[in-house]
């Protein structure tokens, strides 16, 4: 064996050597980002929500959302508009919002325009809706 490969041998044992030694370090790092990304969201309880439930606005932890059911599934939405970042102006008698900055505009009852508002889960315990929401979120 000469010079050189004795060289690269003995690099090539060091850096294996470097992957076992940091291999359990970087595995507790990841654990932890999983553990921080799953606990960034919770669960906020927004009350019993009848069968007669229109179109109704809420705040829930700081953040505006908007409940409603369509085809007897209890929807809710933040209501941001996600191009601007403002919160889009109700109109009650259309049943649509519109965002007044850059005028897209979303139609409740048929789920459809061009202002995005996005879907937050929901769930049932007994009578009481939860809808999951960031923690420490801003409008």
């Amino acid at each position: 064996m000469n010079r050189l490969q004795f060289l690269k041998m003995m690099r090539n044992s060091f850096i294996e050597t470097v992957k076992e030694a940091s291999a359990p370090l970087l595995e507790e790092e990841v654990e932890k980002v999983k553990k921080l990304f799953f606990h960034h969201r919770a669960w906020h309880a927004i009350g019993p929500c009848d069968d007669g439930c229109d179109v109704e606005m809420k705040t829930v932890n700081r953040i505006p959302i908007v409940v409603y059911k369509h085809n007897g599934t209890l929807h809710i939405r933040k209501v941001i508009c996600s191009h601007c970042h403002v919160i889009p102006h109700y109109i009650q008698q259309d049943k649509r919002f519109i965002c007044l900055y850059c005028d897209r505009e979303w139609h409740v009852f048929s789920q459809q325009g061009t202002l995005h508002m996005p879907l937050l889960p929901t769930k049932k315990e007994g009578d009481t809706w939860y809808v999951q929401i960031e923690r420490d979120s801003y409008a």
